[in-house]
C-alpha cells in the first residue's frame, strides 16, 4: 500500500474535482512508487525506468517523458 497524499495535496485534488482548480491526471507511476518507496522529500521524477527507455529505443519509439503520477513527484512549497 502506498502512502496517502498530504492534507495540502488532498485539498488540491478535491478542489480540482469540484472544478475550482486545474488538474492534469497522470496514472503512470515509477516502479519504486508502485512498491511504496516514495521520494522523501517530494521531488519531480520520471515514471520511465531504464527498461522503458531501452524498449522505446529498441523499437524505434520516442523516449518516454513525463513525471511519475504519484503525489511524491510534486515539490511542495
Amino acid at each position: 500500500m502506498t502512502d496517502q497524499p498530504t492534507d495540502e495535496v488532498r485539498e488540491q485534488l478535491l478542489a480540482a474535482l469540484r472544478g475550482e482548480a486545474p488538474a492534469i491526471i497522470c496514472h503512470a507511476k515509477c516502479e519504486p512508487c508502485m512498491f511504496g518507496q516514495h521520494y522523501d522529500p517530494p521531488a519531480p521524477h520520471s515514471w520511465a525506468g531504464p527498461e522503458d527507455i531501452d524498449h522505446a529505443r529498441e523499437t524505434g519509439q520516442p523516449e518516454p517523458t513525463g513525471n511519475c503520477g504519484c503525489h511524491c513527484a510534486r515539490s511542495h512549497r
